[in-house]
């Protein structure tokens, strides 16, 4: 679980950007309500006049634990009034959001604005963000609710529940699963690094004959996310790299990296995170992470080897 800094310029300004963008698509929809069929109108436009149309920002752009305080409040509500249901999944419609349109703000603008490359639950696949040169939209990291949207409605178009992620951890594994602040990271809250750390050992029951490990705390919120997303049954797919990283150990000395900078380049100006980039192919610092797949595993089982 990669941590993505709230307070960083790149996201406060993909905010500021969702946010003028999304205030005027919900306002617009709200609007709209008393043309929706099939429901009673009057009460789903008075139920918003009342709950939702003060708290539209906070709704939009609350962190994560101000989302749960708007969300208890205001979902019995829309669990118990079926026309307020309607209209509030009208309203806050991830569907439309996520629609490739060519002018309006949707998601592959705040993808693009997050520049987040890499998945941030299981740093093995890439989530770029790709625009032709015509504007044709190609691809984008999906984007998770952290908050499940088909049980919290509310939340389906709220900033911090939007994570980007592959399709992978999204669809085939996370799929409906619940999370929540207490038991799980939250990617814009929790720097949970240093509580996760990759390892390996030998096995006779693997083809490889390596299996790699994912030590965290017991019980704890690190260990019940890496649970969720099967990290450490997906990186077992990936034992070839493992295998890769004691080769050159068993190849080259130990602290390797150290040599290869002070030796074979010695009078050269490169820096480490540069080096380190060349030979591993992965990011040496650890806010550079979600930039390349692999590198928070490949930090780690190099460190454990004493190749850096």
């Amino acid at each position: 679980m990669l941590h993505i800094p709230p307070h960083s310029l790149v996201v406060l300004k993909a905010r500021r950007a969702f946010y003028k963008a999304m205030i005027d698509f919900v306002f617009e929809r709200i609007d709209n309500i008393p043309k929706l069929k099939n429901i009673n109108t009057r009460i789903a436009v008075s139920m918003f006049d009342s709950f939702i149309n003060d708290n539209i920002d906070g709704i939009l752009i609350g962190d994560p634990k101000e989302l749960i305080v708007y969300n208890s409040n205001i979902d019995p509500l829309i669990k118990s009034v079926p026309d307020f249901s309607v209209a509030v999944e009208y309203v806050f419609n991830y569907e439309v959001f996520r629609e490739k349109k060519k002018i309006k703000y949707c998601a592959y603008n705040l993808a693009s604005d997050l520049g987040i490359d890499t998945c941030v639950y299981c740093n093995r696949n890439y989530t770029s963000t790709v625009v032709s040169k015509n504007g044709r939209k190609i691809t984008r990291p999906q984007f998770d609710h952290f908050f499940d949207k088909a049980d919290n409605p509310l939340l389906a178009l709220s900033f911090y529940n939007l994570i980007p992620s592959c399709y992978v951890c999204n669809s085939n594994i996370k799929g409906t699963n619940k999370m929540n602040l207490s038991k799980h990271l939250h990617p814009y809250i929790d720097d949970g690094l240093s509580d996760i750390a990759f390892s390996y050992d030998y096995s006779r029951s693997t083809p490889s004959g390596l299996e790699i490990k994912i030590i965290t705390p017991k019980l704890s919120k690190a260990s019940n996310t890496i649970s969720i997303f099967a990290v450490e049954e997906i990186y077992n797919a990936h034992t070839s790299e493992l295998r890769d990283l004691i080769r050159l150990r068993t190849f080259f000395s130990e602290r390797y990296f150290d040599v290869l900078s002070a030796g074979l380049l010695k009078g050269v100006i490169v820096s480490k995170p540069d080096l380190y980039r060349v030979v591993f192919g992965t990011e040496y610092t650890t806010s550079n992470f979600v930039k390349r797949p692999f590198s928070k595993f490949k930090s780690d089982i190099l460190k454990e080897l004493g190749v850096i």
